[in-house]
């Protein structure tokens, strides 16, 4: 069994950390107890009319809290050192079924507990008693009751929603509020949605802020960037039996509609050799294997490293470059003066709000011009630009041309509108590939605070290098800046483009993975992004 930490939002906005596992093993426990039978879920629901509160109502509090309490005390313990208190996860992960098991038997005694029987105290131990675990069984053994106190307002719809996204999570399904996320690394996990596009509608009507806003919450709590997992087709024989989705209400009928019909899929693939700065050899259609979702994939076109690409140079000119602008100014130039015959080059550069300084040309003297006269000054909205950058010049001036994005910054955003998943989104439904030169402004020292604050502005940045097959560049000095760009323009050079018709040709919008090899030299490593959507 294997375990990680998993991020779980609870209503009104508070978020829980807890360790669960990821491969669900039922216990004994489970087994041999249940929750409720159909008989005595009925029974349970008919008595919502009026609650009745057991004479020991006060001993029911008090054992509440103390379930909730010593589980707590265990998780902040596996939170302190996780490698060293592995152990201890599946404790916790027992505990918080036992606990659940406990008050299944007193809902068979005594029936629902109320708020103002409990207090808010007792009713919270009672609802993190009923959310907080991986007793996903005995949970849905439930639903139908806690479905029904949702519906005479005795229990939160948000937190309704959090246990269904749990339950469908463990089971192999998309969740439907997006309640549930991991962390893994240094980054935050989003497990897949149902649909991206009606999620805000879904937790809009179970009283949830929209999906941006608790992604916004979750990064600036945990300090980490947020990341949406694409949603994976399900196989046939892997369709569930029953969905909630019909008992909370729910009409997902479009959620596999097909909006654009795409046959071939593109492919920017860069070489990599033993030596950075070395020569590789040049490679023909012959020499690349593709395979999607594990599935060899017969390569239709191949289009060799000279052709041109569609360069955009994004820059960062946000108030931590102030000092740095003749010689971020005089990098830019030089990139230009370095791009190959046929590249065209558009720049764009940001400090508050995206600016485009030049659109695509192939005419360097006109480059040279408009990012010498750059002059702006602000904060810096990276993700708002590199969104702007794709809506306004790769998808309106660069469709049908290989395209790649130059991405100079120091890491740190300030977007108000745009968070890094949606980005991240955007990126994925494209073919660009992303070079980010992360540039150190002045976060020197090498005490581990620092050193972390680094790792977290860089991070984002790796991760769209990885998702579009780039590379991350990393500057500690601007006068070395030249030579970055010179590293970027070899790297171009090394990229080839293929195609392909997927054997599957189903266009249910799931997410496919892809994977790219070189025959027979293992001396060479392909890069290309992770994968697509088959729109």
């Amino acid at each position: 069994m294997r375990f990680q930490s998993s991020v779980k939002l609870f209503a009104q906005g508070c978020l829980i950390l807890i360790w669960v596992s990821v491969l669900i093993v039922t216990s004994r426990a489970q087994t041999e107890s249940g929750c409720l039978t159909d008989a005595e879920a009925k029974k349970m629901i008919a008595s919502l009319d009026s609650p009745a509160v057991p004479g020991d109502i006060k001993k029911i509090r008090k054992e509440l809290l103390k379930m909730v309490n010593e589980r707590t005390r265990l998780d902040a313990r596996i939170s302190s050192d996780v490698q060293k208190n592995q152990g201890l996860i599946t404790e916790s992960a027992q505990t918080g079924e036992h606990n659940l098991v406990r008050l299944c038997e007193i809902f068979k005694q005594d029936g629902w507990l109320t708020k103002e029987a409990l207090g808010d105290d007792g009713f919270g131990a009672l609802v993190s008693v009923i959310g907080n675990n991986s007793a996903f069984a005995l949970q849905r053994q439930l639903l139908p009751v806690l479905i029904a106190a949702v519906r005479k307002d005795l229990l939160s719809k948000g937190i309704l929603a959090t246990i269904v996204d749990g339950m469908r999570v463990a089971s192999g399904l998309p969740q439907i509020f997006g309640t549930q996320a991991r962390i893994r690394d240094e980054a935050i996990y989003l497990y897949p949605l149902l649909n991206d596009q009606r999620v805000d509608d879904w937790r809009a009507s179970y009283d949830l802020p929209p999906l941006d806003q608790q992604i916004a919450t979750m990064q600036n709590k945990y300090l980490r960037p947020v990341v949406r997992t694409p949603r994976r087709s399900l196989p046939t024989n892997q369709r569930p039996i029953t969905d909630e989705t019909t008992v909370l209400g729910i009409d997902d009928s479009d959620s596999a509609t097909v909006k654009v019909q795409t046959n071939i899929v593109s492919l920017n693939i860069r070489v990599e050799g033993p030596e950075p700065t070395a020569a590789t050899p040049a490679l023909t259609k012959d020499d690349f294997s593709v395979l999607e979702n594990g599935v060899e994939e017969t390569v239709s076109s191949f289009v060799a490293i000279d052709k041109p690409f569609d360069l955009v140079l994004l820059l960062d000119f946000s108030g931590s470059t102030s000092d740095k602008r003749s010689l971020i100014k005089k990098a830019a130039q030089s990139f230009v003066a370095s791009a190959r015959p046929g590249d065209r080059i558009a720049v764009v550069a940001f400090a508050t709000h995206p600016e485009i300084i030049c659109d695509f040309t192939a005419t360097k003297s006109e480059l040279n011009e408009k990012i010498s006269k750059i002059d702006m000054d602000g904060s810096s909205p990276i993700w708002e630009s590199l969104g702007f950058t794709y809506a306004n010049i790769i998808k309106k001036e660069s469709s049908g041309h290989r395209s790649a994005i130059v991405f100079m910054t120091d890491g740190e955003d300030n977007s108000q509108n745009t968070t890094f998943a949606d980005v991240l989104e955007t990126v994925r439904h494209g073919d660009t590939t992303i070079f980010p030169v992360w540039v150190n402004t002045g976060f020197s020292g090498s005490d581990i605070g620092m050193k972390k604050y680094r790792l977290r502005l860089q991070t984002p940045l790796e991760m769209l290098a990885d998702e579009t097959g780039g590379a991350i560049y990393k500057v500690n000095d601007l006068k070395d800046l030249n030579g970055v760009y010179d590293q970027v323009i070899n790297d171009l050079g090394r990229v080839y483009s293929i195609g392909y018709e997927p054997k599957n040709d189903a266009h249910d919008g799931g997410w496919r993975d892809i994977t790219v090899k070189i025959k027979n030299r293992p001396d060479l490593v392909a890069k290309t992004r992770r994968g697509y959507y088959a729109n």
